[in-house]
Order: structure tokens, then C-alpha cells, then sequence
């Protein structure tokens, strides 16, 4: 893998994580707010990992400043954009698991997916149950 490649999949997951915590800035329900400050931390802890590789091949970290959010639009639109950008990643990085060579890199970004995949799911789920009105939504979300 080349630094820029590396350098752009750091450079998502810092991304994804100021996303998720702007999404849940703008969850009403407090049970979404906490899910997403949770999506928010395994996107940092993401970066992280993506970047203990990069320090072992480059000899430097790579912390991208991230520009404030400018999402426009409503909840909704922020959850879309969000889950454009793990599927993105997903693809991107999936492709990564069949032909990497050095082993604790590949199982990393099998991690990395993993999670990733249950944060496309849960985005979704979130998605569909916005039409789903109060209290029925709550409990429909968390059975």
C-alpha cells in the first residue's frame, strides 16, 4: 500500500468521526446521540490503527486536520452522507483483505470492515425507523 493510499483511509476515518459526532449533536433521541458518539470513537480508534501502520512504514504519523463539517441539510441527509462514506471505505478497504501480504495489516483492516459493516447496518436501521413516530421508534430501534 502507498502513503497516499494510506494517508486518504486515515484521512476518512478522521473525516468519519467528526461526522458522527456532528449527527450526534443533531439526534433528538439520546439512545442515537450514544450510538453515534460510539461510531465516533471506533472511527477515531480506526485511524489510529490505520496510522500505527503508516508510522511503521513512513517513520511519521499522519494526523489530518479535518475542516469543520458543512454538511448542509437535515438529520437525515447527515445519516445518508455518513453512510455513503462507510460504504466507501467498506469497498475500498474490503478489496484491501484479499491481497495484502503483510498478515497483521490485512487481519487489521478485517477488523476495520467488520465494524465498519455494523455501522452501515445500524445507519440504516436508523434511516428507516425516521418514519416511525416517537416512543414506537425508540423501542422498535433498540429490540
Amino acid at each position: 500500500m502507498n502513503r497516499e493510499q494510506l494517508q486518504s483511509y486515515i484521512y476518512t476515518e478522521k473525516l468519519l468521526a467528526q461526522l458522527y459526532r456532528q449527527a450526534a449533536a443533531m439526534a433528538t433521541l439520546q439512545s442515537e446521540r450514544q450510538v453515534l458518539l460510539a461510531f465516533a470513537r471506533d472511527a477515531e480508534q480506526n485511524a489510529n490503527y490505520l496510522n500505527h501502520f503508516y508510522r511503521e512504514e513512513f517513520g511519521t504519523n499522519f494526523d489530518p486536520m479535518i475542516p469543520e463539517g458543512n454538511i448542509q441539510g437535515t438529520y437525515r441527509d447527515l445519516l445518508n452522507e455518513i453512510q455513503k462514506q462507510e460504504l466507501a471505505s467498506y469497498l475500498e478497504l474490503r478489496k484491501l483483505t484479499y491481497n495484502q501480504g503483510n498478515i497483521e495489516l490485512r487481519e487489521t483492516i478485517r477488523a476495520i470492515t467488520d465494524v465498519k459493516l455494523g455501522h452501515i447496518l445500524t445507519l440504516l436501521a436508523i434511516v428507516t425507523n425516521m418514519n416511525t413516530p416517537g416512543e414506537e421508534r425508540t423501542q422498535k430501534f433498540f429490540k
